[in-house]
């Protein structure tokens, strides 16, 4: 925990690992946001290039550098950790944030409490990205989220704004286990404890595109992983609707065996579950 200091609005948390080409872009949008009152904790996560001396040439008594071995979970749980704000932001290296993100966003948690997780639209950037690329995700209040995340992940990380007491109360971290997919798992179990979450249709994050992102190298076990995140999220349907509807746990049952002979696809499992539960919400009492 870090003493000494006014508690800021927003703990922006941005691990970095060998980040050195782009870091300093990434430090500078922050430096210049248009909102003042927050901390940036940068978690070294074992940087072997110049990454650490680039992070300590800023002064800025706002920069907080901390040092852990290359474990990208365990160094983004100790910047989560380490946050005093009454929110945090999530921000990536190499990525670069709009002059007003900061400001557009915390006006967005302060102005409707019961937001629990606030995300943005946001531009791809890179050397092969053509101008213009927009990543467009929900707009405004997300209407069944747990749901909704079955048929994609619409809270893009590097975007997030994420309520800290929501995290504390209910005692949440990233989970090692969920690596490449640790993100959607928060993102769930925030949902399943009827966490709110907002998109804010603007475009207030540059978000790099690069071959040597973990999306592109990762990309098989990246699937693995969220298809298991989104395995226990039909598992939490069927027991919460066990005693009312035990049809479901065989219908299910059925739809994974049809998948394991290779009859139906997971995608397709997925969006019966969506539309038999979306169909159904005023019958099921879903919040």
């Amino acid at each position: 925990m870090i003493t000494g200091k006014s508690i800021p609005a927003i703990s922006i948390v941005m691990p970095a690992y060998n980040a050195e080409k782009y870091i300093k872009e990434a430090i500078d949008s922050i430096i210049g946001q248009s909102f003042s009152n927050f901390e940036c904790i940068i978690v070294d996560d074992g940087s072997t290039d110049s990454t650490r001396d680039i992070i300590r040439s800023y002064n800025d008594e706002r920069i907080v550098l901390l040092e852990n071995k290359h474990d990208y979970i365990a160094s983004l749980n100790l910047g989560m950790d380490a946050a005093r704000g009454k929110y945090i932001a999530r921000m990536d290296a190499d990525d670069i944030m709009h002059p007003d993100r900061l400001k557009m966003q915390y006006s967005v948690m302060e102005s409707e409490p019961s937001i629990t997780v606030c995300g943005t639209w946001m531009q791809h950037i890179g050397e092969r990205i053509p101008p213009g690329s927009i990543a467009v995700s929900a707009n405004g209040l997300v209407e069944f989220p747990l749901l909704q995340f079955l048929k994609g992940n619409f809270m893009f990380h590097p975007t997030a704004v994420i309520r800290r007491n929501f995290l504390i109360e209910n005692k949440l971290h990233y989970e090692k286990n969920y690596i490449y997919a640790e993100d959607l798992k928060l993102w769930t179990e925030i949902a399943k404890l009827g966490g709110k979450f907002y998109i804010d249709s603007q475009v207030l994050l540059h978000y790099r595109i690069s071959e040597t992102q973990i999306t592109n190298q990762k990309r098989e076990e990246q699937k693995a992983t969220t298809e298991h995140i989104l395995f226990g999220v039909l598992d939490w349907f069927i027991e919460r609707y066990k005693e009312d509807y035990p049809e479901l746990k065989g219908t299910f049952e059925s739809l994974i065996k049809l998948q394991e002979k290779e009859l139906i696809r997971f995608t397709e499992i997925l969006k019966i579950t969506q539309k038999i539960f979306i169909t159904n919400k005023n019958k099921l009492h879903l919040a």
